[in-house]
Parts: C-alpha cells; sequence; structure tokens
C-alpha cells in the first residue's frame, strides 16, 4: 500500500528528508500544521513559514509529489482559505486537506492555473521546441531554459485536470 508521512512535530521537520526517503513505499508528505503549532508554540503563519518550505524542499528532494497544504481551520472563512490557498501554491504545495466539502471548489480554483498562466506555459512550451529546446529570450523579456519549460508542462499537465 502507498504510505504518506505527516510531518508534526519540531523533529519531524528536523528530520524531513531522512522522512521523505524512509520507504518505497512512502508517497508523500506533508505538514501537520496543527500539533506544530502546539509545539513550537506558533500563533500565526509567520512561524510556519520554515517548516512550510522545509516541507516542500523535503518532498521534492526526495522525488516525491509536491505536498498538499495543511486543513485551513475555519470552515467558514472561504476568503481566508482562498488567500491561504494561494499562498501556498507559490510556495510549492499542490491542493491541500479539507475539513468540509464547502472547501473543494475554493482549493480546486486555487490550485488549477488561471488562463493567463495556462496561455504563458503554452507560449514557453512552443517558443522552446522552434528554438530546438536551448535556452532563449521571448519578446516579452523572459528568460526560457529546460527548467522553465519544465514548470511550464507542469501548468499545462494541471490544466489537463480542469477539463
Amino acid at each position: 500500500p502507498a504510505l504518506f508521512a505527516l510531518l508534526e512535530s519540531a523533529l519531524g521537520i528536523e528530520h524531513a528528508f531522512a522522512i521523505a526517503t524512509a520507504h518505497p513505499a512512502l508517497r508523500g508528505i506533508a505538514l501537520g500544521e496543527a500539533d506544530l503549532c502546539g509545539e513550537l508554540g506558533v500563533r500565526d503563519d509567520t512561524g510556519l513559514a520554515w517548516p512550510r518550505g522545509r516541507t516542500v524542499v523535503a518532498a521534492r528532494a526526495a522525488g516525491l509529489a509536491p505536498p498538499p497544504q495543511s486543513v485551513y481551520p475555519d470552515v467558514h472563512d472561504l476568503d481566508g482559505l482562498a488567500r491561504s490557498c494561494a499562498q501556498g501554491s507559490a510556495l510549492g504545495f499542490l491542493g491541500r486537506a479539507a475539513l468540509h466539502p464547502r472547501q473543494l471548489p475554493v482549493i480546486e480554483t486555487a490550485f488549477l492555473p488561471t488562463a493567463e498562466e495556462i496561455a504563458a506555459a503554452r507560449e514557453t512550451v512552443r517558443a522552446a521546441a522552434a528554438e530546438g529546446g536551448g535556452a532563449l529570450a521571448l519578446p516579452d523579456g523572459r528568460f526560457v531554459d529546460a527548467a522553465v519549460v519544465a514548470g511550464a508542462r507542469r501548468v499545462l499537465e494541471l490544466a489537463e485536470r480542469r477539463r
């Protein structure tokens, strides 16, 4: 069976990469923010910045998928959920655990690419293919190399989920 590890303690965060590579059946790691906040005495998102980043880096370094964000505890605050998801997406999280079904559309919208992001990704992939895959500068001044093209392809893969 596929295994998923939840990092809920300071020790878990310190050993994030070791946990992420501990067993071949491990398919992902995620952050258990409520327990971690309690242990660390963290009262707001500022104190979670480093553990969040560490979780994303450990997952990706281990070859795992980007981790999902922890639950957003206020099931009535959908605007706050959307803002939090946008922050999580910017940090490299992909998706989020939900406490209530009303949160699901907000989460889905936040983690799927926008029409503008899809258009930019298509242009990036097209331009790179036209140039034979080497590094290039797009007409709008953006530099494109293999890593940027890989990111654009991930955007297009996510866009397929919207269909």
